[in-house]
């Protein structure tokens, strides 16, 4: 019950994985537990969050929303595709994977839905970058690096 709580911490944008770590590590769990409860919990938000920032992304342009800001990316986004595409994989990794406030599941969701990289892509770049994060929070918990 205590790992379902959590991976639920994991979940909100507030503490996301870096904060549920060291709370499960303070509270005695399993490390290894703790690690993969909150790298699940972080990865299962994705899910939505990419799918419901396409649909903000996607009203904002409806209702001509910030749509020079949007114009613009999409230029970038077109000029540069290929190399994009490499790119925000490797990107969305690291971004959540380096763990420094602001960058988590959240941000990265809202990031890849505005690059319209596709959704496997997306998660499996949130996915790598949280079990990535979850190494690095864990080992910073336990005073090793």
């Amino acid at each position: 019950m205590e790992y379902l709580r959590i991976m639920i911490l994991s979940m909100v944008p507030i503490t996301e994985l870096r904060g549920a770590i060291p709370i499960g590590i303070a509270l005695n769990l399993n490390p290894i537990g703790v690690c993969i409860s909150s790298v699940i919990g972080s990865t299962l938000v994705a899910i939505p969050l990419v799918l419901a920032y396409r649909h903000v992304v996607k009203f904002m342009r409806e209702k001509k929303i910030f749509l020079s800001l949007l114009n613009k990316i999409d230029r970038k986004i077109k000029i540069s595709m290929k190399k994009m595409k490499a790119a925000s994989f490797i990107g969305i990794i690291l971004f959540v994977g380096i763990p420094l406030p602001s960058t988590g599941t959240w941000t990265a969701a809202a990031i890849a839905s505005i690059l319209r990289m596709r959704l496997v892509e997306a998660l499996s770049g949130i996915f790598i970058g949280n079990m990535l994060a979850g190494l690095i929070v864990s080992l910073l918990s336990y005073h090793i690096i």
